[in-house]
């Protein structure tokens, strides 16, 4: 370290922040951005399954319904047209593919009430293009534009796609400029000089950018993880800076020069921000032992950030330290934050009562967190008054609920196809199915006379493609049950089938999600132990501070439980390893101050150094970590994104609670075990 402090080392890491800032900078917009998160299921799961064979067979087209409204029948038909007419679209399934609208007195009320209804017409578009294609936008606006001077409503998984990527990329920047303004004022009240915030963002801002570029590197980034990860990792890696900085002033203030300072305060801080960045690293490296992929996605993202924040600290602000230490001295201001050092006698005196409080809030957090609501799929991640939620109420006001299934069976069996259609049909949810079976008396007319393009919309490559239509509307446990029945109605008539659809993919990544949840939990908690014990050598520090932290993730999930609200469960499961792992920093502060401390002191004394010297920087990291949750919380129109600002925000505030409170106590009960005689 003290080679890279000279001159020439600072020259040298100075030219390879530079180049490596620039080339970050160039490779985001390399980055490749995924909305779909079906495909983060196992590759062998029914939906992954059986997206590959719906490709090769039928190929994955996007469907999306359009509604008009205010127009006669007539109207409708030239509208149609219009729609046509827009490049990429492949058909338009409108009344007039079905009836004669010359006359439409003489048409079945049920089939015109499917497409015509109360002065609304109803077309289903299919376009040549995947529902994630960003061509499919091209060709919606082009409708639009068709249709422009009617009331135009429509809903589809591609709405719902191109929502969410229109709110991550508009939200990325946007959420970092309002966190950077927030972060510099609570950054300012703690500092000891005017220049202290600007120098620790600017630290933070390179490591961001590195990480950003380098998810260039990797086959995509989910629209999640893009919006989450610039604001967490400054948030969460905050501390690494405060701790060298806070050491650094500690060695000017006892008189040491500037490169002294320096040195002694990279040697004191570097095994707490070692602890603190493996801690998080190994919390955030947990999601990967999730078999739904977006926990790797995560962790991944997240834990490289952790990474480039760590070095930075260690490698670049030193040397600017520095050069910066004359700027540093001359623009010093006092502080305007105190430090908890005063609360030592209440802690002490108060302990057993803490302990007993500490018992019944993870009790409290224990039970209520098993009581917790959860939902599961992606339809749930607009928000309610965003454009695709109130268009798609629009149409289901008018036409009810458009959710298909689609079952991909062998083909040939028209006796099975016939015994299952009618099954289904006894569903309360399936309002119809459309199959080759319903469509031609295949009972009287011979297969071979069936027209070529009829067939070959139901039976390509030996695989037959039956549409369930439901009325399944909103995610919960009806719609989880209806999916177990129809998977076993299925499997009554074929050995080998497929079920695809906003529905099945949602029970998948329900039933996959809360299998990865335990196993999420145990790897951090392993992980981060063993990191915790090989740092501070004792068996009983691991304990006191997994049991804190752990209090108040169970309580800050137990809230969402008492009070009955729903959540994105992958926030959830998310904020599980962030929580753990990025505000043990704290604790880990706390206990690496006392231990520090009392080799020289009494327990007294070094319960009141630990609390004055870690209590500043565990609130302004807290403060910050909580302010980048809350303003997820209710800038972000994604509700996962949201969900997930919620619980980090309020988790940030209950661990430094937790801390400050809880450990003190618990050491001091504990410290003829902590403390080698």
């Amino acid at each position: 370290m003290k080679s890279l402090l000279t001159k020439q080392g600072r020259y040298l890491i100075a030219v390879i922040t530079t180049i490596g800032v620039i080339v970050s900078a160039f490779l985001v917009f390399s980055v490749e951005t995924n909305y779909d998160m079906a495909e983060y299921l196992p590759p062998d799961s029914m939906t992954a399954e059986g997206m590959e064979v719906l490709e090769e067979t039928f190929g994955n087209y996007a469907v999306v319904q359009v509604m008009v409204s205010d127009i006669d029948i007539i109207e409708a038909a030239s509208l149609k047209a219009d729609i046509v007419s827009v490049e990429g679209v492949i058909q338009v399934e409108w009344l007039d593919d079905y009836a004669d609208i010359s006359d439409p007195q003489s048409i079945d009320p049920m089939l015109y009430g499917m497409f015509f209804l109360e002065n609304h017409a109803l077309y289903t578009v299919v376009f040549m293009y995947d529902a994630f294609d960003l061509d499919v936008e091209v060709a919606l606006d082009a409708i639009r534009d068709n249709l422009s001077g009617h009331t135009v409503s429509m809903r589809g998984e591609a709405l719902n796609n191109i929502a969410a990527r229109e709110i991550a990329e508009g939200e990325v920047i946007s959420i970092v400029l309002i966190i950077l303004p927030i972060s510099f004022l609570i950054l300012l009240l703690a500092s000891k000089s005017w220049l202290e915030p600007f120098l620790i963002l600017v630290v933070l801002g390179i490591a961001v950018i590195f990480n950003m570029g380098t998810n260039a590197f990797l086959p995509h980034v989910s629209f999640i993880t893009l919006t989450l990860a610039a604001a967490l990792q400054m948030a969460i890696s905050l501390d690494y800076s405060l701790f060298l900085m806070h050491r650094f002033y500690e060695y000017r203030n006892a008189g040491d020069d500037v490169n002294t300072a320096v040195f002694k305060a990279v040697r004191k801080a570097f095994p707490a921000i070692t602890a603190s960045a493996l801690t998080t690293i190994f919390g955030f490296l947990a999601l990967l032992f999730m078999r739904y992929g977006i926990g790797q996605d995560i962790g991944i993202v997240l834990s490289k950030g952790i990474i480039f924040s760590y070095l930075t600290v260690l490698f670049v602000l030193p040397p600017l330290l520095i050069v910066l230490a004359p700027a540093l001295e001359k623009l010093k201001h006092r502080s305007w934050l105190f430090d908890l050092g005063g609360i030592k006698d209440i802690l002490i005196k108060g302990r057993y009562m803490f302990l007993v409080l500490l018992m019944v809030l993870l009790g409290f957090g224990f039970y209520y967190q098993s009581q917790a609501d959860f939902v599961f799929g992606a339809s749930e991640y607009t928000d309610e008054a965003s454009d695709v939620s109130i268009e798609r109420e629009n149409i289901r006001a008018v036409y009810g609920v458009y959710q298909p299934i689609v079952i991909l069976v062998d083909s040939g069996d028209f006796e099975s196809e016939q015994l299952l259609v009618f099954s289904l049909m006894q569903f309360e949810a399936v309002l119809y199915v459309d199959a080759l079976v319903t469509t031609v008396d295949v009972n009287n007319v011979p297969k071979e006379a069936i027209p070529e393009d009829v067939l070959a919309a139901y039976e390509v490559g030996g695989v037959s493609r039956i549409v369930v239509f439901t009325s399944l509307y909103e995610e919960n446990q009806a719609m989880f049950d209806f999916h177990e029945s129809m998977d076993a109605t299925v499997g009554q008539f074929y050995d080998e089938f497929y079920l695809i659809g906003v529905v099945p993919s949602t029970h998948e990544i329900r039933e996959t999600v809360l299998a990865d949840t335990w196993v999420v939990m145990i790897a951090s908690i392993v992980a981060i132990g063993l990191v915790l014990f090989i740092v501070f050598k004792n068996a009983l520090v691991p304990l006191i501070l997994l049991l804190v932290i752990q209090a108040a993730i169970w309580v800050n999930v137990g809230i969402m439980g008492f009070f009955e609200t729903r959540v994105v469960y992958i926030g959830y499961l998310v904020v599980l390893a962030l929580q753990l792992g990025a505000t043990i920093d704290y604790a880990v502060l706390m206990m690496s101050r006392y231990l520090e401390a009392r080799k020289e002191k009494d327990k007294n004394s070094a319960l009141y150094e630990a609390l004055k010297r870690s209590s500043i920087p565990i609130m302004i990291s807290g403060a910050v970590l909580a302010t980048a949750g809350f303003v997820e919380a209710i800038y972000s129109d994604l509700s996962v994104v949201s969900d997930i600002g919620l619980l980090i925000g309020r988790g940030a505030v209950l661990a430094v609670i937790f801390v400050v409170v809880f450990v003190p106590a618990l050491v001091y009960i504990l410290d003829r075990f902590l403390v080698k005689r």
